[in-house]
């Protein structure tokens, strides 16, 4: 039974709309396209040392995470007196600090021999990173910090073909030093740090705190950039208020990390703070008092992107900081940035403000974004190779996929390419065809998770090399996250878009483009190309780099001239879905039916899941009619070769691109109906080649169809036109032969 007779059937029954989707679901599993299975990957990542601090915690919170997907080494070259915990799971080395550079270009020679030479490097120098590479690794370089902080100049990563900070601040200021490496922006953000229980009655018992107390927090080593005196300058404005307590979380830290620290103890005296000042020195994982916390303060001069703040903020607690680096690129509730040199008054007053508030939990929260920086882990560098990796969203029985379909098979034998399908696909017809024809294509993923996709279409350019990859119809977020990690690369890339609505879909990911720290606006100046199937309105400053390839259609048997007194068979080819306006064109139907009672309206497409409650509402609207006016054929992948059968075809949609439905029946020489939305214009000229409807209201639905039926001439005449038209714009070997030149050029 197909999809079509399960809904019949279960209508006849009394299935409610509630439940069509679960009888589409008992019609069985449809066959996918081969998985695209790869083993564990080698991922590697290079860091000074496990010294307790945030740079450190972004590395083991990222190997911890990756860990489970992969196999992780991580390479420490030195010993701290205090550490972090390393992960379970994790391929730790350690160096000691002693023969540093030997070890790590033999290090450097094991990482090339795994397959994957990248190697993220935190907190080395020029000539540890160096090492690596004549070892045969790609050292890639990564800055914790805002400039200020930097452990050597700029032009010490400027033999590196990517950089990676932490911030845009950073990433602005690393530009303005001159560096022309590629630069990339991979945040970390954090999950809900653990709370236990009794963690605020532990912790300010051990404090000797008073659990009403009002307690100012502070996570971070001593040293003279986080202006812990300042700190303790509004503490004081504080105590001119109400009682309080300022926690210092961190020990000395750096070269100058003791005289820091006499710093904060000179200036306690000075203030007269002493009894309201809590320096418990370094704790591992400092995020477990946040719950002893009623305000977690930050007033560094300057950042790269706080982990503490961000910790606070997935915790609920408010935080007070300084304007400083990265500190404003982050959205959240319960954030408030003060300049550093605002007057202590104001910063006391922003503590004061902050309390007691119910915050909302940061949008970002649960954010995997460890998985961005393992999509730069699984990207090297390497030289432009050849043929094209098309990426397409799935095979379903959409105009999209078949359009892709048709430049496939015009395109065997001519090029050198495979399809990446990052979906799952309502029907095997297209996979099928595929297959026939001998074309490579595989499913990227078994889930629905964005950097699934990702880092299997990733690691398969990295085996593969190939020199474009061609984006069709796919999801905004892997699009983004794919132009991101492989930014660096020789890698020409495009993107075939319907135009109006795949930018809609683009703008409706910025969030997840401030997660991932890569916006519209760099992946489309990423592009080679972006072509669109009309001339639509393209995003600002991609003029000079779009192109326009309409769809092309093979060209069927001519429809046969049909008897005057004959029934007229309307027909409409695509899903049934809303976006196809079915219930307008029954309501259209039953205007005409009044003049013309013989008049039938044909379906040929299929029902997909998504869409049961809707085909549910069209079946029961048209069931006094089945088999007798109207005819549901459900899926016809066939259904160009069947439109000769027909007189006009009725095409009604929104945000349409270069639709198939219209150039096949104009190819089949119907008389087209269709209303007047994105690339049908530029296929259909009305009243010549078939006529544009100004809306989608039934009563100017029939009023076009009546026209036709009451004009022979007229029909016959965009007949002719409609056919002429798609032979000579539209065929498949001028569509084919466009995209062969767009690849070829340099």
């Amino acid at each position: 039974m197909g999809a079509i007779e399960a809904l019949q059937s279960a209508l006849r029954s009394g299935t409610d709309d509630a439940d069509l989707e679960r009888v589409l679901l008992r019609e069985g599993a449809v066959p996918q396209p081969p998985l695209l299975e790869l083993a564990p990957e080698y991922l590697t990542a290079a860091i000074s040392s496990l010294a307790l601090g945030g740079a450190e915690r972004i590395v083991l919170d990222w190997a911890a995470r990756s860990a489970r997907r992969h196999r992780v080494r991580l390479i420490v070259l030195r010993d701290a007196r205090a550490e972090w915990t390393p992960p379970a799971g994790v391929d730790l080395v350690r160096l000691h600090g002693e023969n540093v550079l030997a070890k790590l270009e033999s290090l450097g020679r094991e990482i090339a021999e795994t397959g994957n030479p990248v190697v993220l490097c935190h907190l080395l120098l020029q000539p540890e990173r160096r090492a690596l590479g004549r070892g045969g690794a790609q050292p890639v370089p990564v800055l914790h910090n805002a400039r200020a902080g930097w452990l050597e100049p700029a032009d010490a990563v400027a033999d590196a073909a990517r950089v990676i900070t932490v911030s845009r601040a950073a990433a602005a200021e690393l530009r303005a030093s001159g560096v022309e490496s590629h630069v990339t922006v991979l945040r970390h953000l954090p999950c809900v740090p653990p709370r236990h229980a009794y963690a605020r009655h532990t912790w300010r018992s051990r404090w000797a705190i008073a659990h009403d107390a009002l307690v100012i927090g502070m996570i971070g080593g001593i040293k003279p950039q986080k202006a812990y005196p300042r700190a303790l300058r509004v503490l004081a404005a504080m105590l001119a208020r109400r009682t309080a307590y300022l926690v210092i979380l961190g020990g000395p830290t750096g070269r100058d990390g003791m005289l820091a620290c006499q710093a904060v103890v000179a200036q306690a005296q000075r203030l007269d703070v002493v009894p309201f000042v809590r320096l418990p020195g370094c704790i591992e994982n400092a995020a477990q008092c946040l719950p002893a916390f009623d305000v977690l303060l930050n007033t560094s001069r300057y950042e790269g992107l706080s982990i503490a703040t961000l910790e606070a903020l997935a915790a609920g607690l408010p935080a007070v900081a300084s304007r400083a680096g990265g500190q404003d690129e982050i959205a959240s509730p319960g954030l408030t940035l003060l300049d550093f040199d605002a007057p202590d008054v104001e910063w006391a007053s922003a503590v004061e403000a902050s309390l007691g508030q119910r915050l909302k939990l940061p949008a970002w929260l649960g954010f995997p974004s460890d998985r961005a920086w393992t999509l730069c882990h699984l990207a090297p560098a390497f030289a432009s190779g050849t043929g094209v990796l098309f990426v397409t969203a799935n095979l379903n029985a959409g105009g999209a996929q078949r359009s892709l379909v048709n430049l496939a098979r015009e395109l065997a034998g001519r090029m050198e390419f495979e399809i990446a399908v990052c979906g799952d696909s309502s029907t095997d017809a297209f996979s099928g065809v595929l297959r026939a024809a001998g074309i490579a294509h595989f499913r990227t993923a078994a889930t629905h998770d964005c950097f699934d996709h990702a880092e299997t279409i990733v690691r398969r350019i990295a085996t593969t090399r190939p020199s474009a990859v061609c984006f069709w119809n796919v999801d905004a977020k892997v699009k983004l996250l794919l132009a991101k990690a492989l930014a660096q690369t020789p890698l020409r890339m495009f993107d075939v878009s319907p135009g109006g609505y795949a930018f809609e879909e683009m703008r409706a990911t910025r969030p997840f483009q401030e997660w991932i720290g890569y916006s519209e606006s760099e992946y489309y100046e990423r592009l080679n190309r972006l072509v669109l199937k009309y001339h639509a309105r393209l995003p600002e400053g991609m003029h000079a780099r779009a192109a326009v390839i309409a769809n092309g259609v093979a060209l069927p048997a001519r429809k046969r001239d049909g008897d005057a007194a004959a029934p007229r068979r309307i027909v409409v080819s695509g899903r049934i879905a809303p976006s196809k306006f079915l219930l307008e064109i029954v309501a259209a139907m039953r205007l005409v039916w009044q003049q013309h009672p013989s008049a039938e309206l044909h379906l040929l497409g299929p029902v997909e899941e998504r869409h049961a409650a809707y085909a549910g509402a069209f079946l029961r609207e048209v069931q006094p009619e089945l088999g007798r006016r109207v005819f549901v054929a459900g899926a016809a992948f066939d259904a160009p070769e069947r439109l000769a059968d027909y007189d006009v075809a009725l095409v009604l949609g929104e945000n349409q691109g270069c639709p198939n439905s219209v150039l096949e029946a104009m190819a089949a020489g119907l008389v087209v109906v269709a209303n007047d939305s994105g690339g049908t214009r530029e296929l259909i000229a009305d009243g010549k080649s078939g006529l544009l409807l100004p809306d989608r209201q039934p009563r100017t639905i029939a009023r076009a169809l009546l026209r036709v039926f009451s004009d022979a001439r007229l029909g016959r005449r965009l007949s002719r036109s409609a056919r002429e038209r798609a032979e000579r714009r539209h065929s498949m070997r001028k569509m084919a032969s466009a995209y062969l030149k767009l690849f070829s050029q340099p």
